[in-house]
């Protein structure tokens, strides 16, 4: 297989490609056709016709697929020059590519071929697959896309050339310490390993981070990148909040030329950039983008690459890592067989089953779940008012909760004093409406305040931090956006 590793020789390794894939996809070709049988989730055997639906890929990969250059987009025929525009090409469909591939094997030159920047492999492995568009199983990237591409690659670069990277570190490291919230003590400079979790830690940051030192224009585009990331994470999906993604990105490209005034960027023909423009189709047909991630297969490098090669003597590696890894899969195999046999041995009782009225019932109960928890026993009991003023720095408590004690419960009369001893609790978990489409299922949300803490003697003292909590006072103004309705609070 040498002669596929000259780099020379791009499209040898092309039709290598394609001819392994469809030697692999064979079973699922004639499963499309003929059908097999499966085990329903219902333990019914039915005959499923199991058709190619998505293929996950990184860009490169993508235009791999699609067989077509890296400079092209593999989802539309948009012209690499026009790809910084808010507008899509005419999507590519399988039945016209596969045409003038078969044209320009016969040895035509189908005009097509070059206005399209396709590459001359000759039997894609997508072609004949039963009922399948392979560009419109073409999934939107998250992590390859917008974390690492348009946010980390673009945004942060465009935004460190303005503002320097000694200033953007510098705001980085300047950032409060928080419980809940990525610290980046040595700046984003120092960091050799990114990943998704950390470019998402980074972005919740981010806006605060540039604030006050780019352009208002700057903060606009960069606030509309952010939002439409934002929105394509979502775990579920409306019209509104698709509406919404799409205004984010159209409201990104009102602002984009502010890059090329100051000089920071010639054009926007960026591919991934122009991947965004896809993404409300592509989640309207197949639906959240979180669901096609490519964060998840990404993180099987650490299971069979990086174990396996650790397990060896780094010498003759991919032989020793390929035993290792079928050595691991038959004990997953056998384990479950195992398990699967204890599974038997056990009667299923029938209080482990609830009626269909029952589960209705207690989804209702779920949905319109309000309430708080503290812990049974407070943390830190009796605590005096010089202790929350010196270790918590709660400097008013005694005015402010003489002030609600006033306007709340007047009848008690009753004032706090500096003599007077609280109870104090680190977390206080407040259950609301479950948000399916962020991911908090459970409805509940934690309002933590923590004490200052000696980290040693090198390191120095850690502040206290308290939670800011937004309390929705008027519904109707704060459905008008921004914080219009709304008071703030810090909880101790």
């Amino acid at each position: 297989m040498e002669c596929f590793t000259d780099a020379k020789r791009p499209l040898a390794k092309y039709r290598l490609f394609h001819a392994c894939m469809k030697e692999i996809l064979q079973p699922l070709r004639k499963a499309g056709i003929s059908g097999v049988k499966m085990t329903c989730a219902d333990s019914i055997i039915r005959l499923i016709f199991a058709i190619l639906a998505v293929y996950i890929a990184d860009h490169p990969e993508q235009c791999l697929v699609a067989c077509c250059s890296e400079n092209r987009c593999p989802v539309c025929k948009v012209l690499p020059d026009h790809r910084g525009e808010n507008i899509a090409g005419m999507p590519r469909t399988q039945l016209e590519t596969e045409v003038v591939l078969a044209n320009k094997a016969d040895g035509q030159n189908p005009y097509e071929f070059v206005e399209w920047g396709l590459r001359e492999v000759v039997a894609p492995f997508w072609a004949g697959m039963p009922h399948t568009d392979i560009f419109r199983c073409i999934t939107p990237d998250i992590l390859h896309q917008l974390h690492k591409g348009v946010f980390h690659d673009h945004l942060v670069q465009w935004c460190q050339s303005i503002m320097g990277a000694k200033a953007l570190d510098d705001r980085f490291k300047a950032m409060s310490d928080f419980p809940s919230l990525q610290h980046f003590t040595q700046g984003i400079s120092a960091v050799s390993q990114w990943t998704g979790a950390r470019h998402r830690e980074m972005q919740r940051v981010f806006i605060t981070v540039i604030a006050g030192a780019v352009a208002p224009k700057v903060l606009v585009a960069a606030q509309s990148i952010l939002d439409f990331i934002c929105y394509a994470q979502y775990h579920s999906h409306t019209t509104e909040t698709l509406d919404k993604m799409q205004q984010a990105l159209n409201k990104f490209h009102a602002a984009k030329d502010i890059f090329i005034e100051l000089g920071i960027r010639d054009h926007f023909n960026i591919p991934k950039l122009h991947s965004m423009l896809h993404y409300k189709s592509a989640i309207t047909r197949l639906g959240s983008a979180d669901g096609f991630n490519s964060e998840s297969p990404e993180r099987f490098h650490i299971d069979y690459v990086k174990l396996g090669y650790r397990a060896s003597n780094r010498h003759d590696y991919t032989a020793q890592m390929t035993v290792w890894l079928q050595r691991k899969e038959a004990m997953a195999i056998h384990k479950a067989f195992l398990a699967w046999l204890n599974d038997l041995s056990i009667e299923p009782s029938t209080s482990d089953y609830s009626s269909e009225e029952e589960v209705n019932a207690e989804s209702e109960n779920i949905s319109h779940l309000r309430g708080y928890a503290i812990a049974k026993r407070p943390p830190f009991p009796a605590t005096s008012i010089n202790t929350l003023i010196n270790s918590y720095g709660a400097l008013d408590f005694v005015s402010a909760l003489n002030d609600f004690l006033k306007e709340n419960l007047p009848h008690l009369g009753i004032l706090a004093n500096a003599h007077d001893r609280f109870d104090v609790y680190k977390t206080l978990s407040v259950w609301l409406p479950p948000r399916p489409h962020v991911g908090n299922l459970k409805g509940q949300y934690r309002i933590r305040a923590t004490p200052a803490q000696s980290s040693g003697p090198q390191k120095g003292r850690r502040p206290q931090h308290f939670d800011t909590v937004l309390i929705v006072e008027d519904n109707d103004k704060r459905k008008e956006g921004g914080l219009r309705g709304k008071s703030s609070t810090s909880v101790l």
